[in-house]
């Protein structure tokens, strides 16, 4: 028989581990319910930018767009104000404009250009239900916006899923724009209220860019579907531009992490002047 101490201690000991462990499932539950949180956690479209974002490049301005269903989407602009061009920067599935404003910040300094970006319907300033199947007509509105306000020509960028949108879009925009960019395409994309599908990749321009991880087989093969297609649609005038890269960085990650990825999208950009 086992003596009353030694089982006394033995049941302490049993209590504080059932006690650790539990203690331990509550702390990686809270941060599980923060992190969700935080992920979709929406503020009014016209807070200011500093309210939502912790790093806001200098000049940056919160503006809001409007879409045609009335909905309000919360935006942000940076560059000069006299640009000649501009460029609308869709992002990825989950991300905002908080993540990609930096980079903007130096697109917009380092090639002259009028950046654009806004957040997705349900993330971010956005705080409208999510619904994929409108956001190609947000994107034209975005578009619409840099050249009534007095760009001549606009390029679009998108990352992740954000080119299923940017593609989708391309039929509908007044004008072709003078280039495309596509990081870690993403053609088809799909939410609870509705769908995209970009792989059709019609109203091509003349000038595409595109740059992938070679690590993702998917969006591997996305890209060489974009680049095929800009080649057959091209007329011969120019070829498109192409950049793999040997990583299993995704969307945001691939630029950030890859000086050769910068350069290019700087390229891409200055290449409408």
């Amino acid at each position: 028989m086992t003596p009353p101490i030694r089982r006394s201690r033995s049941l302490l000991i049993a209590a504080a581990l059932v006690a650790l462990i539990i203690v331990s499932a509550v702390v990686i539950v809270g941060r599980m319910g923060l992190n969700y949180y935080e992920r979709h956690r929406t503020f009014d479209p016209t807070t200011a930018l500093d309210k939502q974002c912790d790093d806001v490049p200098s000049g940056a301005q919160r503006i809001t767009l409007t879409g045609s269903d009335g909905v309000v989407l919360g935006a942000a602009i940076l560059g000069p104000s006299d640009a000649e061009v501009g460029l609308v920067l869709r992002q990825g599935a989950s991300q905002k404009i908080c993540e990609w404003l930096p980079w903007a910040g130096r697109v917009a300094t380092e090639t002259g250009a009028r950046v654009l970006l806004f957040d997705r319907r349900g993330r971010g300033s956005s705080p409208a239900e999510a619904d994929l199947g409108k956001e190609p007509d947000d994107t034209r509105i975005a578009v619409d916006h840099l050249l009534a306000a007095g760009v001549s020509r606009v390029a679009l960028a998108a990352s992740s899923m954000g080119n299923s949108i940017m593609f989708s879009a391309l039929p509908d925009l007044e004008s072709a724009p003078c280039a495309v960019l596509a990081i870690s395409p993403v053609l088809v994309s799909a939410d609870a209220n509705g769908s995209v599908d970009g792989s059709r990749l019609l109203a091509l321009p003349d000038n595409v860019w595109v740059t992938w991880e070679e690590g993702s087989a998917s969006v591997a093969a996305n890209a060489t579907s974009i680049l095929a297609r800009a080649r057959s649609t091209e007329g011969g005038s120019s070829s498109p531009h192409a950049l793999p890269v040997d990583t299993d960085d995704h969307s945001r990650q691939l630029v950030l992490n890859h000086p050769s990825v910068q350069r290019f999208f700087l390229d891409a950009v200055r290449s409408c002047s």
